[in-house]
């Protein structure tokens, strides 16, 4: 569920408990800010795929100049 689908159902049911409603958002966006981080979990993969960008790179530059 997306942060702000919560957000507009806690509004449309009248929900007027604004430290639970805090509590719950604050909850929902620490959940979402730890899933981004865990999806790049293969920072030398990222390294490997730079290296090889650049190998293709050196290798057509030298390729066009000849």
């Amino acid at each position: 569920m997306d942060l702000l689908e919560y957000a507009q159902k806690l509004v449309s049911r009248g929900n007027n408990n604004q430290e639970q409603n805090d509590q719950l958002l604050q909850s929902l966006t620490k959940q979402d800010s730890l899933s981004v981080k865990s999806d790049n979990k293969q920072p030398g993969h990222n390294a490997l795929l730079l290296v090889g960008g650049l190998v293709i790179l050196g290798i057509s530059v030298l390729g066009i100049g000849y």
